[in-house]
């Protein structure tokens, strides 16, 4: 993949691999254990421009491209997909602030995001709706004078813990609104999530709202667009992000997995002799070039805003999050029973992969998304035939 790359692009690839593996992947497996990331890690992160890393420079950001965005997130994949889940959270309020705040919103919002002075999470999944986003049932309720009352609660909302401003999306009467929120309104509550299967130290929580005030200046966009144009923008970049960090596990394991195979030893032989390991390492190295080649060309897209970015964001993180579960099983396969202690990162990888399944929407969510956008486009085909 690297052929497809810039000179920076490059550069920048060697920059975030050579940090993770001297700031992250040594204490991954404590922060795991500890089910939180420290606080000193995330001002490392911002002061190498990791948190702003695509907002512009007059907003203290780097300005740099989605392609680099994903190299970033593909190199933490590797490291701590927890950590890795910041980088997505940040850019998914930054950049829809960018694209749809007003000029004091961003003025007032972006450049502390850009410098990690403030963490931001994207309130959107609640306990009953998941991914089924018109199931919403968090209520705005209008005050007569363009502000809003709001009730409700979101849940499995990633850096709840930590956030300093949340993104909300939710409902006035029939129409779905969003709204800013400081972490220190009145009526916001954050209940801290722990014990998860996987991304243990991402600082989950649930967020409840008890008739919260919400000023007009707080508003993204207008009443009716929060799902047709504002949340969009955050799942977009959400989707790649998770693309790019799957991306990352599956390295982790194919490294870990040949390495294991190269040198583990049962009698005379190693595991990597057997015709059996063979095929597990073929299809784990096959899948991690094809899941780079998908998250590389929903980058591009992105940048290049090519009208198919949506569908081909689908496809790398429907495909790259499936790519990492069969990676991590398969690593742990190999490594044996010493991949079945905590101590090893394919074990940690194991219980990260699944998750991958699961946030930025399910497989099964973006399998009835894609089908439907190949049938219409099918049906299209056969109209021009006609």
């Amino acid at each position: 993949m690297r052929s497809f790359l810039t000179a920076d692009q490059q550069a920048r690839q060697r920059d975030f691999r050579e940090f993770v593996a001297l700031y992250v992947e040594p204490a991954a497996a404590e922060w795991d254990r500890a089910q939180s990331i420290p606080a000193a890690t995330v001002t490392r992160m911002a002061e190498a421009g990791y948190l702003g890393n695509m907002l512009p420079v007059k907003y203290d950001g780097r300005g740099w491209d989605t392609v680099t965005f994903g190299l970033l997130n593909e190199a933490f994949g590797r490291g701590c997909p927890a950590l890795t889940d910041l980088l997505t959270v940040q850019a998914m309020v930054s950049m829809t602030l960018l694209k749809w705040g007003t000029d004091e919103q961003k003025s007032r919002w972006l450049p502390p995001l850009a410098r990690g002075e403030m963490i931001g999470a994207f309130a959107l999944t609640e306990p009953s709706g998941g991914s089924h986003l018109k199931s919403l049932q968090t209520q705005f309720t209008e005050c007569g004078d363009g502000s809003y009352r709001l009730n409700g609660q979101k849940t499995w909302i990633s850096y709840a813990q930590t956030a300093g401003v949340f993104l909300v999306v939710g409902y006035v009467d029939s129409r779905p609104l969003a709204c800013l929120l400081p972490r220190e309104t009145p009526g916001l509550q954050v209940e801290p999530i722990t014990g998860l299967l996987g991304f243990r130290a991402a600082g989950l929580g649930r967020v409840t709202f008890t008739d919260v005030a919400v000023p007009a200046a707080s508003l993204v966009g207008k009443p009716g667009t929060a799902l047709s144009y504002i949340a969009p923008i955050g799942l977009q970049y959400g989707r790649i992000s998770t693309a790019c960090s799957a991306l990352g596990l599956v390295r982790g394991c194919f490294e870990e997995a040949t390495s294991r195979a190269a040198t583990r030893k049962i009698g005379p032989d190693t595991v990597g002799s057997f015709g059996m390991i063979h095929s597990m390492i073929a299809h784990m190295g096959t899948e991690l070039e094809a899941a780079g080649l998908l998250c590389l060309a929903a980058c591009r897209a992105t940048d290049e805003r090519e009208p198919d970015a949506f569908a081909k964001a689908l496809m790398a993180k429907y495909f790259a999050s499936r790519a990492a579960v069969a990676a991590a099983n398969d690593a742990v396969q190999i490594w044996g029973g010493a991949g079945c202690h905590e101590d090893a990162p394919v074990s940690r990888y194991y219980r990260d992969a699944k998750i991958y399944e699961i946030i930025e929407g399910t497989s099964q969510i973006h399998e009835e998304l894609l089908s439907r956008n190949f049938i219409e486009a099918g049906a299209k085909r056969a109209a021009q035939i006609r």
